[in-house]
């Protein structure tokens, strides 16, 4: 199961994959659709696009697809940060308390089971300093910033704020984790970046998934006894489509 990590190729995506266990993180909210940060660029490879030719006439893609970072930004709204997202299996959230977390392009996020097992998932920054809460996965009572403290539980609401004084109207019930939509389907684990569908059902959430593959593979093609064994992450230096 594949999270969209890999950027356009440069000598510096290994280093900036490399997660230390407490740095800052920019906070991410990156709608589908805005597509402020497209450029000329990416309006012209797109431009240049012809789905009508047949595909034993089709050419190779241009390179732009692959190297433009103009292209790739447009990619991660269009295609990753836009719908549904498998993000993990439903054995890493199998009990209370269980989290794990990831990256789909340039947003950190945490998914977690409350202790009344409630299923979550948040952007894994504080809301203070902009921090990574939580690396990895396993089992935590609560998610505590490593810079000044800040504690959150895992329905997301901010239980403890430090060095708040002399901050004037400072109300810290407004201050929780900013949640992401989260659903699951079959032994899936999927979340959602976008703003497009209020649904977490699972028969609408297949839907809007798969499309009509989501009623063959429900009847065929999911076998819902293989139990999650492990997560390995490799870091490659290549464009995305290259991978896959």
């Amino acid at each position: 199961m594949a999270i969209a990590q890999s950027l356009a190729p440069s000598s510096s995506t290994a280093a900036r994959a490399a997660r230390p266990k407490a740095r800052r993180a920019a906070l991410s909210r990156v709608v589908a659709g805005t597509g402020a940060a497209t450029g000329e660029s990416a309006r012209r490879l797109v431009a240049a696009f012809d789905p009508a030719i047949p595909l034993a006439s089709a050419m190779t893609p241009p390179s732009g697809w692959y190297t433009d970072p103009e292209f790739l930004r447009l990619e991660l709204n269009r295609v990753f940060l836009c719908g549904w997202q498998a993000v993990g299996h439903i054995g890493q959230v199998k009990n209370p308390n269980d989290f794990f977390t990831g990256r789909l392009g340039n947003v950190e996020f945490v998914i977690c089971r409350d202790a009344n097992g409630e299923l979550h998932a948040f952007h894994n920054v504080c809301r203070h300093h902009a921090s990574l809460l939580a690396c990895g996965s396993g089992q935590k009572t609560c998610f505590q910033c490593p810079y000044h403290g800040w504690t959150y539980g895992l329905d997301g609401i901010l239980q403890k704020a430090t060095r708040i004084s002399g901050i004037k109207n400072f109300n810290k019930n407004v201050l929780g984790l900013i949640p992401i939509k989260v659903a699951t389907w079959g032994p899936f684990v999927l979340a959602r970046f976008d703003e497009s569908s209020q649904n977490t059902v699972n028969d609408v959430v297949g839907d809007e998934w798969l499309g009509s593959a989501s009623n063959l593979l429900s009847r065929n093609g999911i076998d819902t006894s293989l139990p999650h064994i492990c997560r390995r992450e490799y870091i490659i230096e290549c464009n995305w489509k290259v991978h896959y």
